[in-house]
């Protein structure tokens, strides 16, 4: 049973369910919460990934993390009662991942978890509570890096439960980027720019959409960089709502250089992010997609779980500070952009075939 339920999980679970596909005699159960549940946070990726529907949706919805994990346990409890699988997969962080984990870990089924090991060591993430306490009742930890196999053994966790597998967005990305090659032209003239001349914004976590604040710090910054450069804004439903509600949407579209659009599928994304001069994110999953495709990324964190892109000179930590955010920017724009290195094999995330190995790992323990 895999377990899924927002964005990020769809792309780090895609490449293992067609893995999974491929092998004969594996009955693969696919359970979405619904955690995330607009059609371009859900379906779109269902559909551009080809993925298989799901044997449930549990229609979880949105709340407090405190609703919104308990309805997911109280459903996902349900599941695993009637179906009884071998094994429960959960991917990433989110409250789905955490609320899967704690349920199968209750009825004594076991738990895999892809992506296991990142830490931040920033406890106000709810993101970094859901990732430990997955780890801690999961038999099979699926690591992405060295660092996060370390991680993993520094907290005690039994060597024996560690596999070192790589990194499955890169295998993702792997496969979206002929495609995404396809769609550009299309997307770039859409929006009336040309390759290497904007950058891409994302921002979704509520320590930086919630606060006002650092909000108007973050709104501030592009302003000022639009002056520079075009900036494309796909905007989260969270964010969307805030900048709307608030006088900061007419600021961001009265600068002629920024575009506010809703959300944008996986393809849509990598074909933007392939070609921009710089990202600017809160987002862990696009800090390693921009460090794989070769382009500059400024992140609105403190902290990072992929300390291995800062390591490489690839992403700095700007905060929600309006000065670092603006000189991060003007830094990547003024510097020329070195003829990029495609994804390759030597690099901290893997050779894009984590997903053979956790489905080999997990066969041939069965």
């Amino acid at each position: 049973m895999i377990v899924m339920g927002a964005r990020p999980q769809f792309i780090k679970s895609a490449p293992v369910i067609h893995e999974f596909l491929r092998r004969h005699k594996v009955d693969l159960q696919l359970i979405h919460s619904g955690q995330h549940y607009d059609y371009e946070l859900s379906q779109v990726f269902f559909e551009e990934m080809r993925l298989p529907p799901p044997l449930l949706d549990l229609k979880v919805g949105s709340g407090s993390h405190a609703i919104q994990t308990g309805k997911a346990m109280v459903r996902i409890e349900r599941c695993i009662q009637r179906t009884k699988p071998d094994l429960a997969l959960v991917p990433g962080d989110t409250n789905t991942t955490l609320a899967a984990a704690l349920s199968a870990a209750k009825l004594g089924t076991p738990i895999g978890h892809i992506e296991a090991g990142a830490r931040s060591y920033d406890m106000t993430m709810p993101e970094e509570i859901n990732r430990r306490l997955t780890d801690h009742v999961s038999s099979m930890l699926f690591a992405p890096t060295r660092t996060t196999v370390h991680n993993l053994y520094a907290e005690g966790i039994p060597r024996k439960r560690v596999h070192l597998v790589g990194d499955t967005m890169v295998d993702a990305l792997l496969t979206a980027l002929p495609a995404a090659s396809k769609l550009r032209k299309k997307a770039l003239s859409g929006l009336d720019v040309h390759e290497g001349e904007y950058i891409v914004v994302t921002a979704h976590r509520p320590g930086n959409v919630d606060i006002p604040r650092r909000l108007n710090a973050i709104v501030g910054a592009l302003v000022e960089a639009s002056k520079r450069i075009k900036i494309l804004f796909p905007a989260h439903p969270r964010i969307y709502k805030r900048l709307k509600s608030s006088n900061l949407m007419g600021k961001l579209r009265r600068s002629k250089n920024v575009v506010v659009t809703r959300p944008i599928g996986y393809l849509e994304l990598v074909a933007l992010l392939d070609t921009a001069a710089a990202v600017l994110t809160d987002s862990g999953g696009i800090q390693k997609e921009a460090f794989l495709l070769g382009v500059p990324c400024a992140t609105m964190r403190r902290e990072t779980e992929w300390p291995e892109t800062v390591e490489a000179g690839a992403n700095v930590m700007v905060d929600a500070d309006k000065r670092k955010i603006s000189a991060a920017i003007l830094r990547a724009i003024e510097k020329p952009r070195p003829r990029r290195k495609p994804i390759y094999a030597r690099n901290p995330f893997g050779d894009g075939r984590a997903s053979i190995r956790i489905v080999d790992t997990i066969l041939r323990a069965q």
